[in-house]
């Protein structure tokens, strides 16, 4: 299904086309930490990018107390892949409390997706940082 192009909620989608659009790609969902979807390319529905945006945050805190196995209590998490029958999930930190999340068939080739993640993260940088959210009182900001 292909978003619409006037839909406002996703401004952002368009920065996911080009990774999308690559061989062997189905979509890619911009997310924050909390599983929040933050932007989806065209290849991909809202609700659908909303389903993997909750799932790919819990994917990536699996990763996460997983990694002081591979390395030491200070061992950083990059990205974790799901291999599936029929494909590939890759959810990569993107900035500051941001994951980028890319779908592909089982014949992409794992090291282009990523190499291909990996370029547009460190081109958009801190653009795609999430700052936390902060759970004040209703309608004040926290001291």
């Amino acid at each position: 299904m292909t978003v619409q192009a006037n839909d406002s909620s996703n401004r952002l989608g368009w920065m996911l086309n080009d990774l999308a659009n690559m061989p062997e790609a189905r979509f890619v969902v911009l997310l924050a930490a909390d599983g929040m979807s933050m932007a989806y390319s065209e290849s991909v529905d809202r609700d659908t990018a909303d389903s993997v945006a909750a799932s790919a945050s819990g994917f990536h805190s699996i990763g996460v107390a997983l990694a002081p196995f591979c390395g030491g209590k200070d061992n950083g998490l990059r990205q974790v892949v799901g291999e599936f029958d029929d494909g590939y999930l890759f959810v990569k930190t993107a900035g500051a409390n941001t994951l980028l999340a890319v779908a592909t068939t089982a014949f992409a080739d794992a090291g282009v997706v990523t190499h291909r993640m990996n370029e547009l993260a460190g081109r958009l940088g801190e653009e795609l940082a999430s700052p936390a959210r902060h759970h004040g009182g209703e309608g004040g900001a926290r001291p």
